[in-house]
Order: structure tokens, then sequence, then C-alpha cells
């Protein structure tokens, strides 16, 4: 059987890997647009401030090991599922027996003017080389990100670390606004301005704009964001980052549903026999309320890469849902988002410049977040996956060594 998987990142290599651990004779061809071997995008801020190769998730001789046909620099342009056939940009085909669609996502804002040149994305290594290689030739002092998410901020935090001027608009009155409560958010906001970008919240851009008598021409680069109050931002660097949007313009044509993202079922499958889909390009059920959206982080990725392979070696496994979760390491103090930020009951202490707070639904952990200490994240996220009644343990949920030791215990024993 030959397996191809489109996509390099944590799914597609999960998949992969998978796979193999359980196959040893079917046939795997890996295609990245990139001309990288497999990385982990969330390494990639260490990368670039240290000089460290902590981004390469994987070594030089990873596809010699998994026994992968690993073929760079291949860009998919169309999929034609009753022949079972791939096109690529150079008009060379190739045929599959099972197909994995792995492509993961760019970064996006709903902002006119949004796709002009000079717009750029920081979610892949190649565009992320461009922007930082700009930087180190002295060619890019300014940068005005809009967006205040997970993502944004990092790259805010990044670019402030090479040395940028960074303004980073956000049209709600919080940064982070998908995942943090407003207490943490406010401590993130915080150490953000303290590090030196000017976040200015409430604040919401309009069009990216360049020069008229360029765009006129049909050749025009953005300089500059336009806010709804008429006032110009210009940068050197300017980058949407108000979400992601799964890389899915091959599609066209193909017959396979999406939406936002590509529908599968509970076996990331898609509408299309021997099609399959995981990573940051499907909707899948959200764990704790299945609702069903799109879950780009890495963690969700690595797990229906694994769903998808076990189901090509030929075993029966549904997938139960994506996680919500993110973290902040870049701050000068740890952020963790887990879960849900409501509930009928939350638990919060502050303690030594940090902040624990706990949401309980019916005495059942569904979420939480930690700013400076966050030991206790692992069996926090035990309890809230493993959905047990926390009733008897909130006395204990909010001291500052919960989740170590004997405390350790003493939480799972009654479960184990």
């Amino acid at each position: 059987m030959k397996i191809v998987i489109v996509g390099a990142g944590p799914a597609g290599v999960s998949a992969a890997e998978t796979i193999r651990a359980y196959d040893n004779e079917a046939e795997i061809v890996m295609l990245s647009a990139e001309p990288y071997l497999p990385y982990s995008p969330p390494a990639m801020a260490d990368h670039f401030i240290h000089g460290s190769d902590v981004h390469l998730w994987r070594g030089e001789d990873w596809p010699q090991q998994t026994d992968v046909h690993y073929r760079k620099g291949v860009e998919v342009t169309r999929i034609e599922p009753d022949e079972h056939l791939l096109q690529f940009k150079d008009g060379e085909t190739i045929k599959y027996d099972r197909l994995v669609i792995a492509t993961g996502s760019r970064l996006y804002a709903p902002v006119k003017g949004a796709e002009m040149p000079g717009v750029h994305n920081f979610k892949s290594l190649s565009a992320a080389e461009a922007i930082v290689e700009q930087v180190k030739r002295g060619e890019a002092r300014t940068a005005v990100i809009v967006g205040a998410g997970f993502i944004g901020m990092e790259i805010a935090l990044l670019l402030r670390e090479l040395g940028v001027a960074v303004t980073q608009v956000e049209m709600l009155d919080q940064v982070m606004s998908t995942m943090l409560d407003k207490d943490t958010a406010a401590i993130a906001l915080d150490l953000m301005l303290a590090r030196g970008v000017n976040v200015q919240l409430n604040t919401k851009a309009e069009t990216f704009v360049g020069n008229p008598a360029a765009v006129r021409r049909g050749n025009g680069k953005a300089k500059a964001v336009k806010l709804a109050s008429g006032r110009e931002l210009e940068g050197d660097i300017l980058i949407a980052a108000t979400g992601v949007k799964p890389n899915l313009d091959f599609l066209q044509d193909s017959g396979i549903d999406h939406k936002w993202g590509i529908r599968v079922d509970d076996h990331l499958r898609t509408s299309i026999p021997d099609i399959y889909a995981a990573g940051d390009v499907i909707e899948v059920p959200d764990l704790l309320t299945g609702e069903i959206y799109v879950h780009a982080i890495f963690p969700n990725a690595v797990e229906q890469g694994r769903v998808v392979g076990l189901n090509l070696a030929g075993f029966d496994v549904a997938y139960s849902g994506a996680e919500r979760m993110n973290s902040l390491k870049h701050l000068g103090l740890p952020i963790m988002a887990v879960g849900l930020k409501q509930g009928n009951e939350i638990l919060q202490t502050r303690r030594n410049g940090g902040l624990r707070t706990i949401y309980l639904q019916e005495n059942r952990v569904v979420g939480f977040q930690l700013v400076g200490n966050i030991r206790a994240a692992g069996i926090l996220r035990t309890l809230m996956i493993q959905k047990q009644d926390a009733g008897a343990l909130k006395s204990h949920l909010l001291e500052e060594n919960f989740g170590q030791g004997m405390l350790v215990w003493q939480a799972i024993a009654p479960y184990a």
C-alpha cells in the first residue's frame, strides 16, 4: 500500500511514525512545501533567539530511520480523488492508495489588504527566516502586528528580542482573549509592556495600505496599517495575526467536504474514501464542550496524526476530541491556560507575583490558568481530562505544592 502524506508538520510526522511502528511493508511518501526536514513551530522563537537547533523536531536521518520517502520543496496544487492522484505546481503527478492531508495553517486576519505583498506570515519556518534575515540586515527596525493572540504575542516578543520596535493593535479590551481570563490577561499585558511592546487595546485595524499608485498598477506593497480611527501606523514589518487559516487552497474541485477546515468523522476520515486529514486543517469536537472547530495547537496535531496512523495501520481507533491549551514562556514569567475559563465555581490565589485560577463545574475541573508556578499543570489536566469529581481536593488545589510528592498521590489515589 502506498500512503502519501501532504505536510511535514507534527500531524504528518506523527502519522508516518505511527504507521511505520505497526506496518513495515507500506510505502510512505511525505511531501513538504518547505525546504526543510520536519521542525517544531513552537520552538522557532528559541531557535531565532538563541541560535540553537531546538526547532529541528527530527534529525537529518529521520527519513532513513523511519523508511519514509521525504520530498522537500514540493507544492501540491490539486487532488483528483477518482484517479487517486496528486498534482504538483511544476506539473508532476503522484499516485496514492491512501492519502493524509496534514498541510497545517498560516496566520490570518480578517482585515482588508491582508493578502497584499508586504504583509508577512510568521507561522512557517521559511516565512519566519525571511523576516529575521531582514532584521539582521538592518532593513527592518519597526513592526506592526495586528492581533494579540498567543501567536501574535510570541512574534512580538521575538521581534523585541531582536531589537525591533513593535506596536501591537488589538480590537478587544484584553490580550489573548480566546484563552486567557481577565486577571491572567492583565498580568500578560503588564509583562508585554515591560518588555517594550507597545500594545494598544480597543484599537481596530481597518486595512493594510500601500502606495496608492503602485496598488493601482497591481504591484503595490503594504506599508502601513490604517486604523478605524483613521490613524495610520507605518512599519517595516507588517504581520496579520488575529488567528490561523488552514492551508486548503489545493482542495478546489476535489469534492472533499470543508468549511473553515476539513470536515472529518470520528476516525479522522474525510468525505472522500481513502483520504484522511489531521492537524490545523481539520474541524473536530472540543473534548470538553463538543463544539466543532479548528483546534490549531501542537499537541492536538500530534494526537490526531497518531489516530490517523493507527487507522491506516489497520486498527479501529476513534478520536476522542481536541484539548484547549496554550502557554507563553518568553515573558519572563511562564503562563499556561488549559480548558475553559468559566465554571460555576472559581478558585483563585495570588502568591509571589504569580496567579492560580481554577474553574470547576459541579466539582469537576474544567479549566485552569497558571502564572508563575505551573508545576500543578500536569495533575490538574489529568483531573480535567478524566472528568473526576475533585470535591474532596478543593481545599488543596490552590496550595503552592499541589501537584508534587504526596499531594500527587493523594489526588490520584482515589481514581487509581
